[in-house]
């Protein structure tokens, strides 16, 4: 039997093929997204190095101790665990910012993110359920039979640093989500301006703010002003007022 022309083959994507199923009917659109993320785990996991991997295994070290932490608040949602999990690098002195984009909610390490609950779950820490609720969907995070057996690491890596990173996870403990996608966003602009030297005031706090993302237009400027004050009295920015 021939084969189908050149011509028909050569720009059929893989999207095109992803399109084709959901056509078919034989995935829906959450499958399809769950393929997805799984495919960029995959291919995060086997692009790390040696190093890299040390990294990562602390980065979901720190990241259990927050869930441990905080795994009972309602307001412990993934939005908010994400922006935990910056707040808390930083202050952990891992200095890896730079894995971190620019997302609508605030600083966000997609391919992290997507891995984590696969990794929890592999250890027996964590599982990340998901339920829909009036077209939101909600993550919960539940203790597995292993929780407890990141301590030893966490002990490990981060003992000396503990006192800093219990301040933040009891800082935010009971603001909820879109005050804490705030306080982050506005400290992840601080950290930009310091580190590219430029000069820090409202003006310039204010600019780069708004031009994180279009849906950042919903804080007004005197919110950003007073979440930036906010986190100078609690100690995250050490900075003079701003004018």
């Amino acid at each position: 039997m021939s084969s189908m022309p050149t011509e028909m083959n050569k720009n059929f994507s893989l999207e095109d093929f992803e399109k084709g199923l959901m056509l078919a009917g034989l995935v829906t659109p959450s499958s399809l997204q769950e393929y997805q993320e799984l495919a960029s785990v995959q291919a995060y996991e086997k692009s790390l190095k040696e190093k890299d991997r040390q990294t990562y295994f602390k980065r979901v070290v720190l990241a259990a101790e927050i869930v441990e932490r905080l795994h009972n608040e309602p307001s412990l949602g993934r939005v908010k665990f994400q922006k935990l999990v910056y707040i808390c690098e930083h202050m952990a002195e891992m200095r890896i910012t730079n894995r971190y984009d620019k997302q609508a909610a605030g600083p966000f390490d997609n391919k992290f993110m997507y891995s984590i609950g696969k990794e929890f779950r592999k250890q027996k820490w964590f599982a990340i359920e998901q339920s829909k609720v009036d077209n939101y969907t909600r993550y919960k995070f539940v203790p597995l039979e292993k929780h407890e057996n990141y301590k030893g690491y966490y002990n490990s890596y981060f003992g000396d640093l503990n006192d800093r990173i219990q301040f933040i996870i009891e800082l935010f403990r009971k603001q909820k989500t879109e005050f804490t996608e705030l306080a982050t966003t506005v400290f992840a602009c601080f950290l930009e301006l310091k580190n590219q030297n430029r000069i820090i005031n409202q003006s310039s706090m204010i600019d780069l703010f708004y031009n994180w993302a279009e849906s950042k237009r919903k804080f007004s400027e005197q919110e950003i002003l007073n979440s930036f004050e906010w986190l100078r009295k609690n100690g995250l920015i050490k900075h003079t007022n701003l004018i």
